[in-house]
This record gives C-alpha cells, structure tokens and sequence, in this order.
C-alpha cells in the first residue's frame, strides 16, 4: 500500500514517538504546582544563577541564604553547576514557577527518546524497530516521571544518551573512510596484476586519524554529563571501553591475534582516546565553572576546596542509618534508599509527592517506579544479550552491554546512600537490550535439525529444507510490546499526581515496598 510504505520510514517513526513523548510530558506539566521531593533544591539554586531576590527563589531558611552567600548555591552546591543552568532556562523563559522550572526537564526527557529512537536506527536498521524502541523509552515510568520534575538526573540521562549516539556515529564516519581507503588500495592493485603484483593484494593499513570529529563529540557530551552530575563519569568510562573495543576489533584480521590486536589498538589509539575522553571532557567542566569563578573573583582555591568538600559530602556526608535517640535503634536516615542491586528488578521505587483527599477516600502521588513489564524483562535481557555477544560476536550486543554495565556496576563499590531513581540512565539501553530480542525473537523460525549428520533436516513430504516459514514468537513480541504500554496507562495516575480513589490505588501499588 502506497500510504504504508511511505509511513514505513526511519524519520516518520522517529518523529512520531517523539511527538508522543513530548504530550506525555508537557502534558499538566505543572502539577503539583508545589516543589516535590528534591525540587526543594535544585529549581532555587537555578534561579539564584539567574540572578533573582531571595524572596522570589524562595530561600527562605537561614541554611539557604547561608548557602547561597558562600556557595552561590544552595544544598545541591554538591553537584556541578550545568543540570542547575538548564534548569535556569525554563525559570528564566517562564518565571519562578512549577511549569517554568520544569519546562527544561521535559524537554531533556523528549529529547532522550529522540536520541534513543535514532539509536535503535543505527543499530537494527528498520524504522519498526525505531519505532518500538522510541514507544517503550517514551512509555516508561520512570523517564515519564524524571522529564516532569526538576532534578538533574533527567538532564544527566541527555547527555549521557548523545556520548553514545557520538559514538556510534563515529564508529560509522570511520567505517566509510576504512572502505573508501580499502577500494582505493583494491583498485590500485587490480592495475598492478597485469604486471604480475602479488594477489590477493595485503590489507591496507588501518585507518588511525588523531582527531576524530564524532570521537571529540561524545567527549563534549560525556564531559558535559560529568558537568550535571559526577556519576556521569561512569558513562564515560564505559565509552573509553567500548572505543578500544572497537579499535581491538577493527585490527584483528588476518593472522594477528587479539592480544596483538588490542596491543596495536593501545598503541595507536590512545593519544586520540586520551583527548577525546581525558582533555575535552575536562576542558567542558571547567568551562561549565566559568560563571561560578566569575562570581567569587577567579579564587581558583576557593573552587578547589568547593570541589574537595563535594567530595568529601559524596564520600561520607550521608550515612545509610543513624542512632534513634529514642528506640537506641539504628534506622534508615531515608524511608526510600534503595542499594543498586534492587534496582533493575524494581524493588524500592521513590515517592515524590503524596497527598490524601478529604476523608482518606482519595489520594494524589507521584511515585519514581519503573515500568515493571520493561525492568523485570532486563532481569533476563542482559544477560542474554551477554550470551549473544560471546556466541555470535555481535557488537550490537556488546555496545548494549558495556553501555549498560559500565554504568550499573560501579554503583555496586559507591559507599553512599543511593535512590532508586538513580537508574534512569541505564534504562535507555535496557530498552534498547529488550528491542535487541524482540526483533531476534519476531525474525525467528522453528528449524528441525537431523540428528545424525547435525545439519538441517529434511521436509520428506517437499524435500525442501525443515524450516517453517512462519514466525511463531512474533505474537508474542506484539503482546509484550503491548503489555507495557498498557502498563504505562494504568500506572499514569501516579506518574502524575492524577486524583485517584484508595481502591484505583492499591491495584497499582502492588507491593508494600513500592509505598
């Protein structure tokens, strides 16, 4: 059909689950129109760096005003100053209110689909697949409620998501220059046998440019990440694994082995890697501190001792629990940490906001949950992505995978309190690992196998080869696909402090641990 197939299209289906995600976070962006959990944080120290009165930020207590004389900030002075900026753009563009300080959240949150929708197109090539990976990141709960609240991790999720669009662009800049190199070589060797050159001609030399414009791209992105909030620096890393990863792989041909690849991958790529991924993204930090040395006279020590005793507060200024004076019992300091191996499997999501109606028959929340049809599927997911790496050496699988696990596991050796929400963003990748094998499992068929020589067996009746034609798993991809979405509209109510009564809310909040 001519309407269908000018639909089945990359861009189409990009801009179609972009325009979704954007509804479903501007959509009453604005409530509650009250600060919720830790917006009583960073939207002041936003509208302090756009410069407003005390009265107007809403510093009201003697530790705020303290904060923003030596800190120029107020109790998120912990954090680098750029999640804050942008946050100052929505307070500058529409006032010191929920939809302006806001505004910027959700336009990071549209702008994480985007990017992950074209990062599905880079990577499966097929506009369903865009498609469905932009749905499900568009549809989660967890990414829904982060866009529509102003705190930075939604802002670090941006960031994070273009470094490793940056580097997938750049492994496919130098794909092109390798093959254009390859066919010169080629050809300059087919004119050559006619005078009796060797054939086949030796492979051309890998190409090794020091400066790479989508290289230094993801390093401005990955620094900039750094530049919301220091855990972005696990991005980082994970991006300087996958670049050797890659430039190991590309010099492994002929008789050379991979240890001698990755020693030429070392040799040859670090000078480029250490710029990319050491120079530029420390040149992004500090230039993110330009408007804060500004504002204290360029005391470089002053910012020094500002960054040691962020520091020190990361490293040991919050404790998992403390002495109740009254119990002499040791209790949790917060009701909602949650250590990092109860994340993926969804276990301690974060209330944001609760407020009961009149009589106790209703209630308003915005709950930090993550969808559970996407999370309880990655439980699987990653690793079978791990299987499919090791077995068929695809690198679509190992870029999942280390993008993934080099964000997730440092948080196992952090010693400080850590939330729930801190997950968000692993969950684009998740996304991505989960439409990695729903299109392994729609594009599957059942092949019966002679037991005797191992080949494929033979169809008696045909003679053809005992392969179906049909695709059996393919149902059950549309009912998961369909299962989350669904999901998503049944949890809306509390991703959003819609009013809902007690009963609606005990068949969403199904576990005593999501309270």
């Amino acid at each position: 059909m001519p309407l269908l197939s000018r639909l089945n299209r990359p861009v189409v289906a990009v801009i179609a689950v972009t325009a979704l995600a954007g509804f479903l976070r501007f959509f009453h962006l604005q409530q509650p129109p009250d600060f919720v959990f830790d917006e009583v944080y960073y939207p002041k120290a936003a509208c302090i760096l756009v410069g407003w009165s005390d009265q107007v930020c809403h510093v009201d207590s003697s530790d705020e005003k303290y904060w923003r004389a030596q800190k120029w900030d107020v109790g998120s002075w912990v954090h680098p100053p750029l999640g804050k900026w942008e946050i100052a753009l929505g307070i500058k563009a529409f006032g010191m209110n929920s939809w302006g300080w806001r505004f910027t959240s959700a336009v990071a949150g549209t702008l994480v689909v985007l990017f992950t929708a074209v990062i599905a197109q880079m990577l499966f090539g097929k506009p369903v697949w865009t498609f469905i990976a932009g749905l499900l990141i568009a549809t989660e709960h967890l990414n829904v409620v982060m866009s529509r609240t102003a705190l930075l991790d939604v802002h670090l999720e941006l960031w994070v998501v273009v470094g490793f669009l940056f580097l997938l662009l750049d492994r496919r800049w130098l794909e092109r220059r390798q093959q254009a190199d390859d066919e010169r070589v080629a050809a300059a060797a087919g004119a050559l046998t006619s005078e009796g050159a060797v054939w086949p001609p030796p492979h051309p030399p890998v190409s090794s440019p020091l400066l790479r414009p989508w290289r230094l791209a993801a390093g401005v992105a990955f620094g900039a990440a750094v530049s919301v909030k220091w855990s972005g620096a696990m991005a980082l890393f994970a991006g300087v694994i996958i670049a050797f990863m890659w430039e190991t792989a590309r010099r492994h041909r002929g008789d050379r082995s991979w240890a001698g690849a990755l020693g030429r991958a070392i040799a040859r790529e670090s000078l480029g890697i250490v710029i990319a991924f050491l120079f530029v993204p420390v040149a992004v930090y500090m230039l993110t501190w330009v408007p804060w040395l500004h504002h204290f006279g360029w005391d470089m020590g002053t910012w020094w001792q500002n960054q040691a005793a962020s520091a020190r507060f990361h490293r040991s200024g919050i404790d998992w629990t403390a002495l109740d004076p009254k119990t002499g019992v040791y209790t949790p300091t917060h009701p909602y940490y949650a250590r990092a191996w109860k994340w993926i499997p969804d276990l301690r999501p974060t209330s944001f906001f609760v407020q009961n109606g009149k009589n106790n028959l209703d209630i308003e929340q915005v709950l930090a949950i993550g969808n559970p049809i996407i999370f309880w599927a990655s439980v699987v997911v990653i690793p079978w992505l791990c299987v499919m790496w090791y077995r068929l050496r695809d690198w679509r699988a190992g870029f999942i995978v280390v993008a993934f696990a080099g964000q997730y596991l440092p948080w196992f050796l952090v010693t400080r309190p850590t939330f729930f929400f801190y997950v968000l963003p692993l969950t684009p990748f998740m996304v991505l690992g989960i439409t990695y094998v729903c299109r392994q499992a729609s594009d599957a068929t059942i092949v019966v196998w002679d037991r005797v020589t191992r080949d494929v067996a033979t169809n008696p009746e045909t003679g053809e080869p005992a392969i179906s034609r049909a695709y059996v798993y393919r149902p059950f991809v549309v009912a998961y696909v369909i299962a989350a979405v669904a999901v998503f509209i049944w949890f809306w109510p509390v991703l959003t402090a819609g009013r809902i009564s007690l009963l609606h809310w005990h068949t969403i909040v199904w576990f005593n641990a999501w309270i």
